[in-house]
């Protein structure tokens, strides 16, 4: 999307001085027709107008193109016809450049260039070839016989005013600062003679190729690919710019593999030359750079990977160890140059039989293998277990083209999880073991052994006996502590003087005494009784 902010005042009026110098430059080399040329550079500065400040700034490009016109022939309806289009292919050209091509940063992709190419470069700049023509030739400034010719300059000129001229105002405009080492200084400043160079040997007037009309344009070539490969977009189209300079000075001198019989054509010529080279070199620069782009990336995260204490493997389809970083060898005992290249089943004990062809069938599929435990082995035969996930590697299509498996050491985890489990397990049994003590060396903690029930039992004693049936039945018993025998309800506690460790447990009827002291407890249960 365009940018709808506003903008200072300066800035507009800054933009139609400058649009109205460029037009008048650009008409300066019209031949075929007053209004048409096959230069026009005013396009790549709308283009860049309008992808950097927005859409707010037409009025500005809108007032500089008719100033242009309304100068130079034509009526002021005219004038305001061949305005429209003009404003309409910069807005158009950048609406469509912002939506599919990644706007501002268009240069920095090769397929956003190509889509620069035809968005902006073809389809924008029809839309003005068309309605300035129709302008003219409907105020009677021009023949409609002579249409064909005239449009076809003016699509040639604003076509060459979008692939030569914008890419270096717009790349320049987003990124101003020169990160040059001293030695890239050096050798900026040997393709800056390179091209004066070029330039002069094959278009200047000085030079016999140039004088004898030599077809030699191809000896620029190799400096515009030294530019696109050592430097980038910005100074690969820069290097154009500059080239064309001598190349348009002495084309229109007579001199150069381009120079015709008529300025018009050797223009037309020319520019056809100049495109072709722009969309050549600028793209390959755009794909060198993103390349650099990616080996910086990738040294990242080689270096991350290296630098991890898990073990990470990058294997292919087949299972054979591509990549080993530090923390493999560290739990594999295998160094990367023992690995690399050997089977994945080096490290795979063989009572696994079936886990790598699984692994392979899911990961064929672009499956990727969830977290899980399983055993691996190491370089001295020992089994270590790992916690294992794999992934499957995929190209730019989107198809697998191998693996990457990260494995975590669990041995120490496992280790700690055991000691865990048996430290639980201890203060369960502990726990039991300390209730069970408490209540068979203290009975008289418990319901039925409790001082209000002792006391109420010894008032029982002292009063005499009820009859009742169930004395028969236990005879030498109380009948009121029969029901209750079992449970040791109503006994009496005493302790006596001197051992107070060993309280006597006395049943109220008439069995013999049973007395469970201190001493004897450890011996039934294991455990202390304090």
């Amino acid at each position: 999307m365009l940018s709808r902010q506003a903008v200072p005042v300066w800035q507009p009026t800054i933009l139609t001085l400058v649009y109205f110098v460029g037009g008048k430059l650009g008409l300066s080399l019209a031949f075929v027709h007053a209004s048409a040329t096959a230069i026009w550079p005013p396009t790549g500065i709308a283009l860049t107008a309008f992808l950097l400040l927005g859409s707010r700034v037409w009025p500005a490009i809108l007032l500089g193109a008719f100033l242009v016109n309304v100068t130079t022939e034509g009526s002021v309806l005219t004038s305001i016809g061949i305005a429209t289009g003009n404003t309409l292919e910069g807005l158009v050209g950048a609406a469509l450049v912002a939506r599919f091509a990644n706007g501002r940063r268009v240069f920095d992709r090769a397929r956003d260039i190509f889509k620069f190419v035809v968005l902006a470069g073809l389809l924008s700049t029809t839309l003005s070839a068309t309605i300035g023509v129709t302008s003219l030739a409907l105020g009677g400034y021009a023949r409609w016989t002579d249409y064909p010719a005239i449009w076809f300059t003016w699509l040639t000129g604003d076509a060459a005013g979008v692939l030569v001229f914008a890419p270096v105002l717009l790349l320049w405009s987003v990124d101003r600062t020169l990160r040059w080492s001293r030695g890239e200084a050096i050798e900026g400043a040997l393709l800056l003679l390179g091209l004066l160079l070029g330039g002069v040997v094959v278009f200047d007037g000085s030079s016999p190729l140039a004088a004898a009309r030599i077809p030699a344009a191809f000896l620029c070539m190799p400096i515009l690919v030294w530019a696109a490969f050592r430097f980038g977009p910005r100074e690969t189209a820069t290097g154009l710019l500059l080239l064309s300079f001598f190349a348009i000075r002495g084309t229109l001198q007579g001199f150069g593999p381009f120079a015709l019989p008529t300025p018009h054509d050797s223009l037309l010529l020319l520019q056809a030359f100049l495109v072709t080279v722009a969309i050549t070199t600028i793209p390959l620069a755009a794909v060198v750079a993103q390349l650099k782009r990616s080996d910086e990336v990738h040294a990242r995260l080689a270096a991350i990977v290296e630098s991890s204490n898990d073990a990470i493997i990058g294997k292919t389809l087949e299972g054979v160890i591509t990549r080993w970083n530090a923390g493999a060898q560290r739990l594999y005992g295998y160094t990367a140059g023992e690995a690399i290249g050997q089977s994945i089943s080096i490290i795979t004990p063989p009572e696994l039989p079936n886990e790598l062809p699984q692994i392979f069938g899911r990961l064929q599929r672009g499956r990727r293998i969830e977290t899980y435990e399983t055993v691996r082995m190491k370089k001295d035969g020992t089994r270590v277990r790992v916690s294992l996930t794999v992934s499957p590697v995929l190209d730019p299509t989107r198809g697998v083209i191998g693996a990457s498996a990260i494995a975590q050491d669990m041995t120490e985890q496992k280790r700690m999880e055991e000691a865990l489990r048996n430290a639980e397990a201890l203060r369960a049994v502990a726990s039991v073991a300390t209730a069970a003590a408490h209540e068979i060396n203290n009975p008289h903690r418990c319901s039925w052994g409790s001082p209000a029930a002792v006391q109420g039992k010894r008032r029982e004693a002292r009063s005499p006996p009820a009859p009742d049936r169930s004395a028969r039945a236990h005879p030498g018993c109380r009948p009121d502590h029969a029901t209750d025998h079992t449970l040791g309800a109503g006994r009496t506690v005493e302790e006596r003087p001197g051992d107070a460790r060993s309280p006597k447990i006395e049943p109220r009827c008439g069995r013999p005494r049973v007395a469970l002291t201190g001493q004897m407890f450890p011996a039934i249960t294991g455990y202390s009784a304090r």
